[in-house]
């Protein structure tokens, strides 16, 4: 009998078909309070934002191809995707807490891509060629090119009121702003680093916090939350 119910099991665990686990489901993401969850100055059909036209400061316009924008950083309104995910990770945000996703999908194809100092492409960028590339494809924003004249040119934003889209300056040489990165929330931030290329870093870390400088924000006119996606 024994015998007769151990075939029996061992041919029903034969026949039976494997399930492999799902991972997860795609999520519903709700875009309630979508305010919270992108810069500020983000307008819905505006035109390119400039710095007044009386600035000294020359404005460049360092541009992206679509072609490096992934496939997967694009998906309909409402599912999560693959670009969602990833960021989810490297920001340890919850998927509704995360940026808009067309400013990750802007910062996307630098992740991983080596500084050079003055370098402006995907053979090599530094700091504020970043920021200004990623505004720029973002939201058709023109920054100027080096790290103390964005510095200059930005709004002053007080600590405790930093927002996703505002831009983080360090002092890492020196006695003036050397150093920029985009704030995406969490107090993670995006830069282009010396050491390791683009990547996602923690303003709390000790290196960061000990050269935190202050936070600027892009101008804009005041609008009505209807200008908001």
């Amino acid at each position: 009998m024994k015998v007769e119910q151990a075939e029996r099991s061992t041919q029903m665990a034969i026949t039976t078909t494997y399930q492999p686990p799902v991972f997860m489901d795609a999520l519903p993401i709700k875009q309630v309070e979508k305010n919270n969850q992108q810069p500020r100055w983000a307008l819905k059909n505006s035109s390119p934002l400039t710095f007044p036209a009386t600035s000294p400061v020359a404005l460049v316009e360092v541009p992206i191809s679509p072609s490096l924008l992934s496939p997967a950083s694009t998906s309909k309104e409402g599912v999560v995707s693959a670009l969602q995910m990833k960021f989810s990770v490297l920001l340890e945000q919850d998927l509704f807490s995360l940026p808009d996703s067309k400013l990750l999908a802007a910062i996307d194809p630098w992740m991983g891509v080596r500084y050079r100092r003055g370098g402006t492409s995907q053979q090599g960028i530094d700091c504020s060629a970043f920021t200004a590339s990623v505004l720029s494809t973002y939201a058709g924003i023109r920054l100027p090119r080096t790290c103390s004249e964005q510095f200059q040119q930005c709004q002053k934003v007080d600590k405790g009121e930093i927002q996703i889209g505002d831009l983080l300056f360090f002092r890492t040489r020196g006695r003036s702003v050397s150093h920029v990165g985009i704030y995406l929330g969490n107090n993670k931030f995006v830069h282009a680093s010396s050491s390791n290329g683009v990547m996602v870093s923690s303003r709390n870390e000790p290196y960061f916090s000990s050269r935190f400088v202050g936070a600027r924000r892009v101008p804009m006119a005041t609008v009505s939350e209807s200008a908001f996606e």
